[in-house]
């Protein structure tokens, strides 16, 4: 775009420049042409062969005249009148011929300046969708592949961390890469192209760079939208383009950025059938991989955050021969990436990178460079030499709650409803064996939330049971029970409609989908038809006897541990408003803090902070690291 518009720029200088020249050479014309006094070509002549006529100036076809008295005329001469020269140098009339230089010239240039326009603005559409940039005119049919070749990327596996097993799995590509002739031997055929797939932020693009790293071959890279184009053909040839590259380096590593944008399913939003632009470039693609011109030493990375509206024919056996899922890393694998990101990082002493792992279930390896990041930023911004916990736990408070709202103003009656209600969340947490341990109670308005219960869970949880589904929909009913158990039913709030949402559609799981409710059994349901489902579920519509059977029971479930949470906070009111007060005054508490009121007021602990287990499993890690 920066381009057309300096071309754009050029064209409308190249039109001022022909205005100046209309401006400074039609200017004289004006004055010596146009302010005459015009006369008929017949009263012209007359005045010759009167002899009034002194000296004549003939330009083209128009003669301009002074009389002998002192007057200018100007008359238009008929077309093709030669003998005019012959008349006035009878009647001794001084005569001078010039030539057409000014207006002329103008009138030629303005006719084609149109042209001229047209053909420089269209010239400039072709250089930008060709590329531009890089000096060719036509290159609509270039690949815009980034090539390295002899700056080939230097990350390697030391730099991929939190997947072990898909490192392994990539092995045998760098491999066949170092030494094909090995497979050649045995009859063995290498993968022709990898599918890497998995949520954004997880390393997809970072593990394609680490392959081409450790086999040190050059490494193509390019986005499935460079290949989409308006212009029917396009993008086939960039495709052809980009394989007749990589050829001439083979063998190499061609890797293909969202490659959902050209893979797309042929049949679900195509336009114009056969001819579309898009299926073309995607058959051109087929072809490339598995046709009948061989690929020998190329291998095809693809990364798509989307492999279920892929094309099958893209991921059948002799294209994408591997596709390999990138997950979310667990536990040890966030411990693994925060050591990574924190080479480069100034971390305090009391940094304890084990327990920021456990504090961050669900991070991608995106998310925990950018807390770091935002870590290191908030330690700046303080002045601060060191990294510290307590700048790694604001930035984990601002990515998944957000930022502080500290300009809110909260009245002290709301301060100490939002202040009951998150310790009726507390409160759950700690009297609930199986929940994930509370680890501080915060009414600091961050994002859309007034108040915060944060739980710190101890292991990844890749099960759950029925008790542990049960003590959850409990903790997520509990701030909704405080308010009704210190304000009654009237004094019930709008804060706890996220908190019934997600208890609500967790209790619908548990009986449609888990066949966790003995009136309703061991089936699996979908309670509202969803046309978005994929392919492979089956989506089985239900009697409305049925339905209204699991209304009841989840109606049933949810009341009934509403009605729990209401007894443990009546049991334990004074204990639980202590706290809260306590929660007015320091905005935010640590679960030590929150535990040690209440063992004041004789409430026994079930589910206790378990500080001695987080500092146990961080020591053993750090052993076992050591150990390596």
């Amino acid at each position: 775009m920066n381009n057309f518009i300096k071309g754009l720029l050029i064209w409308l200088a190249i039109f001022g420049f022909l205005v100046v020249i209309f401006t400074f050479v039609g200017k004289p014309l004006e004055e010596e042409y146009r302010a005459k006094v015009e006369i008929p070509f017949s009263t012209f002549m007359h005045l010759v062969e009167e002899e009034k006529i002194k000296e004549v100036t003939i330009k083209g076809n128009e003669a301009v005249a002074i009389t002998k008295d002192g007057q200018v005329i100007r008359t238009t001469l008929p077309p093709n009148y030669t003998s005019i020269y012959d008349e006035l140098l009878f009647q001794n009339v001084k005569v001078r011929v010039e030539p057409e230089t000014g207006e002329g010239l103008w009138k030629a240039i303005l006719g084609w300046l149109p042209i001229l326009l047209f053909l420089g603005f269209w010239f400039l559409m072709l250089r930008g969708m060709g590329g531009g940039g890089n000096g060719r005119a036509f290159s609509f049919g270039k690949s815009r592949a980034k090539i390295y070749i002899n700056n080939k990327p230097q990350v390697t596996f030391k730099d991929v961390a939190g997947i072990d097993e898909i490192k392994e799995e990539v092995k045998e590509i760098i491999d066949y890469l170092k030494n094909p002739e090995k497979y050649k031997r045995l009859g063995g055929r290498p993968p022709k192209g990898v599918l890497l797939y998995g949520e954004p932020g997880v390393g997809k693009t970072l593990l394609a760079k680490a392959i081409a790293g450790e086999a040190n071959v050059p490494f193509i890279s390019v986005s499935g939208s460079d290949f989409v184009e308006m212009f029917v053909g396009v993008g086939a040839a960039r495709v052809r383009d980009l394989f007749e590259t990589a050829r001439k380096h083979a063998p190499c590593i061609i890797f293909i950025d969202e490659l959902d944008a050209l893979g797309r399913a042929r049949g679900a939003g195509f336009i114009g059938g056969g001819n579309e632009e898009r299926e073309q470039t995607l058959n051109q693609l087929l072809v490339e991989m598995d046709g009948f011109d061989s690929s020998t030493g190329i291998v095809v990375i693809g990364a798509t955050n989307r492999p279920d509206i892929l094309d099958r024919a893209l991921l059948r056996p002799g294209r994408f021969d591997r596709q390999i899922y990138v997950p979310k890393p667990d536990l040890k694998g966030r411990y693994e990436i925060l050591k990574v990101h924190a080479r480069n990082k100034k971390l305090a002493k009391d940094v304890d990178l084990w327990q920021v792992a456990k504090a961050t279930p669900g991070f991608t390896g995106a998310d925990l460079e950018n807390l770091l990041n935002e870590a290191a930023l908030l330690a700046a911004r303080k002045n601060k030499d060191e990294i510290t916990m307590e700048e790694i736990e604001e930035a984990i408070d601002r990515i998944m709650i957000g930022l502080e709202r500290k300009g809110m103003l909260i009245t002290d009656k709301e301060k100490m409803k939002i202040a009951l209600h998150e310790m009726g969340h507390a409160m759950m947490t700690l009297m609930t064996e199986t929940s994930e341990p509370l680890h501080k109670v915060t009414i600091i308005p961050r994002g859309m939330a007034l108040g915060v219960t944060q739980q710190l869970p101890i292991d990844d949880k890749h099960l759950y049971d029925k008790k542990e589904l049960l003590d959850k929909i409990l903790v997520m009913l509990g701030g909704r029970a405080a308010e009704e158990v210190f304000y009654g039913k009237e004094g019930i709030t709008t804060g706890a409609e996220n908190d019934l949402q997600r208890a609500t559609d967790l209790a619908y799981r548990m009986i449609t989908m888990w066949g966790m409710s003995e009136e309703i059994g061991p089936l699996s349901v979908s309670r509202i038809s969803n046309p978005f489902l994929n392919q492979n579920t089956t989506n089985i519509e239900i009697s409305p006897q049925l339905a209204e059977k699991i209304d009841k029971e989840v109606q049933k479930l949810l009341t009934q541990l509403y009605s729990k949470a209401k007894e443990i906070l009546e049991k334990h009111k004074e204990a639980v408003k202590a706290v809260a007060q306590k929660l007015i005054e320091k905005e935010t508490l640590s679960c030590e803090e929150v535990v040690e009121i209440l063992r004041k007021y004789g409430v026994e602990i079930k589910n206790p902070c378990k500080k001695e287990t987080l500092e146990k499993s961080s020591n053993d890690s750090k052993n076992q690291d050591s150990e390596k």
